[in-house]
């Protein structure tokens, strides 16, 4: 049992504030387990709540009610946030169901390969005990569940394992010579995001990791982003891994680095110390609410385990979401907060792979969240090459909310430059919300095909099913589009 007291209280008297003496959160938390209880209190209001486990769904759960009770903001997934009406796109579902009762989240962050003997689809598989579902099809109508890339029990020894332990994320399978590589990120002990690396001599195993991280994260203490005693180096973990082989065998890896996973809590912790920003950033009462909140959780967020701190900050980042232009102006203004503008851009990188597989040369920036679209982030790279050019597929924006789409960069060499379309390719429906993370594969015509994963309507967030679905596409030399 852990109990802890944390309470933020605005300033009476300081310029810019509201006026009102009991414009304040208390929050009593208390970790029994996989519960956690709290007790919330503002002015002469008391609720208490209990989320009964550290899944995505509970805490959506719990800001829900905590939006009724105390007037913060409602989390997009409950808000119908999302287009009403409206034509809905020629997107076909493939897989809507879990395939395997081993399976518990669907298949999110989809890589298809298409292989002489059929295609093979792998995905992400969060905490789940069996790593990586494996599905092959003849005719991308039927799949079959051939098994997991690391059944129970044999993930490698370097990645941290076990229900709301481990994290498993987006794996991507490719033909190297003779033998199939699988690319992926998993936790490492410290907790911080590593990209893997396993071989086989088929897609369905049986994967031989290399041992080790092909490319290892960086635990970063976010408490110490003060501004005040110095902070540390802007690195953290790194995700998304894809393997592209160009037309004359170079190999190149693509990755994300992970810095929108830094920079929410030590926000909260900034709005904890200097509270006369919270009206300067927010002009809404339900997001001066919900920053109040996330200021008074903070120092409990920070005891959390890593997708649980994501979890409680989730309102906070929806807010300055909604206030992205704005909220980055401001923060710049703010010495304290030089870190956390820092954060706020995710780069993409590439680099050059050798014949078996170890990182060669310098890496390079190849891509980065700079349209209003893409929010905070941008993540999912995939490389395709299409009428003599490079076109480089992303997610950005939040990936459990119907902010997030799916865009596209074209450049005349892999490592860029590239330049984006401005408008994103896919974006949230009335009939599927926030699609992302696309792959590309030959259809069995030929021609190329999108694959990408996206959430029935009303739903989102971590271990919740995502569906796959797939649309083709027509390239000319300096566009690309839904066919």
């Amino acid at each position: 049992m852990i109990n802890t007291l944390v309470a933020f209280r605005r300033p009476r008297n300081h310029p810019g504030t509201i006026m009102d003496t009991t414009n304040a959160f208390t929050v009593e938390a208390a970790a029994d387990g996989v519960a956690t209880r709290l007790t919330v209190k503002r002015g002469d209001k008391s609720r208490d709540y209990l989320i009964p486990t550290g899944e995505h769904a509970d805490y959506l759960t719990f800001f829900r009610a905590l939006s009724v009770d105390f007037g913060t903001r409602n989390p997009e997934t409950h808000t119908g946030a999302a287009p009403a009406d409206g034509p809905v796109p020629d997107w076909r579902p493939l897989i809507v169901t879990n395939l395997s009762e081993r399976t518990t989240a669907g298949y999110g962050d989809p890589a298809v390969l298409k292989t002489d003997e059929g295609y093979f689809l792998t995905a992400t598989s969060n905490d789940s005990p069996d790593a990586f579902p494996i599905l092959r099809s003849d005719d991308l109508k039927h799949w079959t569940h051939e098994g997991f890339a690391f059944p129970e029990g044999s993930a490698p020894d370097w990645t941290a394992q076990g229900r709301t332990v481990g994290d498993f994320w987006a794996p991507e399978m490719a033909k190297v010579g003779d033998e199939y590589w699988l690319v992926y990120t998993a936790r490492q002990h410290s907790n911080a995001l590593a990209i893997g690396l396993a071989k086989a001599p088929s897609p369905t195993g049986p994967w031989t990791d290399i041992g080790q991280p092909l490319l290892s994260g960086h635990a970063v203490d976010t408490t110490e982003f003060t501004g005040e005693t110095g902070t540390p180096a802007l690195s953290g973990g790194v995700i998304d891994s894809h393997i592209f082989i160009d037309h004359n065998g170079d190999r190149y890896l693509f990755w994300k680095r992970d810095t929108n996973g830094i920079w929410p809590r030590p926000l909260a912790g900034l709005l904890r110390r200097r509270p006369e920003l919270i009206d300067r950033l927010f002009a809404k009462a339900d997001d001066r609410l919900t920053a109040e909140w996330a200021a008074a959780i903070q120092p409990w967020a920070n005891s959390r385990r890593p997708m649980e701190r994501f979890f409680l900050m989730g309102p906070l980042i929806e807010a300055v979401l909604d206030n992205w232009d704005h909220a980055k102006t401001l923060l710049a203004e703010v010495p304290e907060a030089e870190m956390i503008v820092a954060a706020l851009t995710t780069p993409i990188h590439a680099q050059r792979l050798s014949e078996t597989g170890e990182l060669i040369g310098e890496d390079a920036l190849v891509l980065a969240n700079d349209l209003d679209w893409e929010g905070h982030l941008i993540e999912g790279p995939w490389v395709t090459y299409q009428q003599g050019r490079y076109w480089l597929f992303y997610a950005g924006n939040d990936f459990g909310t119907p902010a997030y789409g799916i865009g596209v960069a074209v450049a005349d060499h892999p490592l860029g430059p590239y330049v984006k379309q401005t408008e994103p390719l896919l974006k949230t429906t009335r009939a599927w919300w926030a699609p992302g993370h696309a792959s590309v594969a030959e259809g069995l015509d030929g021609e190329p095909q999108l694959f990408f994963h996206a959430f029935a309507p009303g739903t989102g967030g971590y271990n919740t099913f995502r569906a796959l679905l797939t649309t083709r596409l027509r390239f000319t030399p300096e566009r690309v589009e839904l066919c």
